[in-house]
């Protein structure tokens, strides 16, 4: 399923909220796992393309972070902590018994679903513990789980006993998780000018060093980017510059050696 205009209209509204565009990485690729579930090639095009990126540059991050799948499964995600004292009150018999029943680790039938081991889930109290869509349930038996897991096929998994929420589906958790529709975008957006238009760029302090926040005059291709333009009474087109001090030709000719690179 290619995505859809509307997303890529949302992902050039994320990109504008950051001085610095590849800041928007994260945010871009829950936003393409929104749309169809997980991070496809697809959507690895889209991010690469909005934010002036190689394939392979975002590759890289979706394959380092494991929230990120690339693979589709279906609406829900199960995972079970099998980190010591999960393991002990029966997390890994749990875990095994989940990939028994489905047959690996994604069975697509019904709802479809994908099964996962976790690292410390941090809620060592309620060993053992299952999350489907990063709700936890908890502490589990081996047979309330197996309920959990037929449940979710079903496609109508039963609130967390810690929260009291109902998992939404896989898609609806990655749209939150990009903050498209945060209603602090403005905010972020004027905070991104401010940021970049300061004499005095804003930094932290590593060790001995104080480290930029943003290289000076922002990045092109985000919004800080713009508003540095704007400022310095600069006509270039934010999607085709790639430097403010650099001919729209030669960003181009940089894009495509770039694209073909990857």
């Amino acid at each position: 399923m290619p995505i859809s205009d509307a997303t890529r209209d949302e992902a050039h509204q994320l990109k504008r909220r950051y001085p610095v565009a590849r800041s928007a990485l994260l945010p871009l690729l829950h936003l393409v796992a929104g749309d169809e579930g997980y991070v496809s090639e697809d959507g690895i095009a889209l991010c690469a393309e909005v934010l002036r990126l190689t394939k392979a540059e975002v590759g890289a991050v979706a394959t380092f972070y494991t929230m990120y799948k690339r693979e589709p499964f279906g609406d829900y995600l199960l995972s079970v902590c099998t980190n010591p004292t999960c393991a002990i009150a029966g997390g890994r018999e749990i875990y095994w018994s989940y990939v028994e029943k489905c047959g690996g680790h994604v069975d697509r039938d019904g709802a479809g679903v994908m099964v996962e081991h976790a690292e410390c889930l941090g809620i060592c109290d309620a060993a053992p513990v299952v999350q489907i869509n990063y709700e936890m349930y908890g502490p589990v038996t081996t047979e309330e789980a197996m309920d959990l897991l037929e449940k979710a096929k079903a496609g109508d998994p039963p609130a967390s006993n810690r929260s009291g929420e109902v998992p939404p589906t896989i898609r609806a958790v990655h749209r939150e998780f990009s903050g498209i529709e945060d209603p602090f975008g403005d905010h972020l957006v004027e905070a991104a000018r401010l940021q970049v238009t300061a004499e005095v760029a804003p930094s932290y302090r590593s060790s001995e060093t104080d480290i930029p926040v943003t290289h000076p005059g922002g990045d092109p291709a985000g919004h800080g980017g713009e508003a540095f333009r704007a400022a310095a009474g600069l006509d270039i087109d934010v999607e085709v510059a790639a430097d403010p001090s650099a001919p729209a030709d030669d960003a181009d000719e940089h894009d495509a050696a770039s694209r073909e690179e990857a």
